[in-house]
């Protein structure tokens, strides 16, 4: 039996997958099986895997075709291996991912997870360094020494709800016994990943951190995450803080976080009009938790219209001078 599984869930990918699964393929450590879950309608993810003579592929289409969230959960749910590892689709590894992320589990006992840092790229794979930098240093990935997270339950809860530094789809290996125990609820998927360095925080199991950069994440108009989570977000975050009432100070970082999610959704929601009142719906729960200028200009965008549409027309205005003629 092989000492890792990666599970790769894809839905109509076949033009971005095979650069995934050749940066799986060539990793310098190849004890491995690739499980393929594919919930495509047209047949070319299918016939591009096909062209692969690799017995570590693992291939089965869903029919009928899941969800997002249960196409993972349930490659999840097939692994026989020890320890698991997520690649999405329209990401790539770096060809020691593998070898890095598993080696701290023969070290360090009763670690549950080891992740690591990574690049964030555009559709065509050239790294955001700006960008990659920026959230690096907000989720403090960019400080944290490699070694394990000596960190108290306050700290965890920080890591996953305010940080968000740990991110199991396409940047770490989970042991899989940890992995097969959780449950996702129904109002939190998508964001599967999130919910699993939660219930591993909550279970007090142990984390491990690689401060390299080894995976390329990809942003694209055509990803789940350009679309956004609004309420599977606010699901995970009303969560949490309900399972930790007496987790003390870190719930108002938590809470304002999540009011800074909140007022993010609320100002890309000035774009168009149409979404006026869903906007200032997200700016009026915003705004308690939120401070200074920001929190000035969400109570009164929710109050009064002119205080709605004036944000609205410079965030407009920014955007046409900003752009390359």
């Amino acid at each position: 039996m092989a000492l890792v599984s990666v599970v790769m869930p894809t839905y109509e990918r076949a033009h971005l997958i095979g650069e995934a699964v050749d940066s799986a393929l060539s990793q310098t450590f190849g004890d491995f099986v690739l499980l393929i879950g594919d919930n495509s309608d047209s047949d070319a993810t299918e016939k591009l895997i096909g062209d692969y003579d690799d017995p570590r592929i693992r291939y089965h289409r869903n029919r009928p075709a899941l969800t997002a969230n249960d196409n993972w959960v349930d490659l999840i749910q097939r692994v026989e291996t020890p320890y698991l590892a997520s690649l999405h689709d329209d990401d790539v590894w770096a060809p020691d991912f593998l070898e890095k992320m598993i080696a701290p589990f023969s070290r360090v006992p009763d670690l549950a997870m080891v992740y690591c840092d990574f690049w964030i790229v555009d559709k065509d794979g050239m790294r955001l360094e700006e960008l990659t930098v920026r959230e690096s240093a907000r989720t403090r990935r960019s400080v944290t020494p490699t070694g394990p997270l000596n960190t108290d339950y306050a700290d965890g809860l920080r890591l996953v709800a305010v940080q968000n530094a740990a991110q199991p789809a396409y940047a770490a290996v989970v042991r899989t016994a940890d992995a097969q125990e959780m449950v996702v609820p129904q109002d939190v998927a998508p964001l599967y990943d999130i919910w699993l360095t939660y219930c591993l925080v909550k279970n007090r199991r142990g984390l491990y951190y690689v401060n390299e950069r080894l995976t390329n994440y990809r942003v694209h108009t055509g990803s789940a995450t350009s679309g956004g989570f609004g309420p599977a977000e606010d699901a995970v975050f009303t969560r949490i803080l309900r399972e930790n009432e007496s987790a003390g100070p870190v719930l108002d970082e938590i809470r304002q976080y999540w009011a800074s999610l909140k007022w993010a959704r609320g100002t890309r929601l000035m774009d168009s009009v149409s979404n006026r009142t869903e906007s200032q719906r997200e700016l009026a729960a915003a705004a308690p938790n939120l401070t200074g200028i920001r929190r000035f200009l969400a109570v009164a965008a929710t109050k009064f219209a002119v205080a709605w549409h004036v944000p609205r027309l410079v965030r407009l205005a920014k955007r046409r001078f900003s752009s390359p003629s």
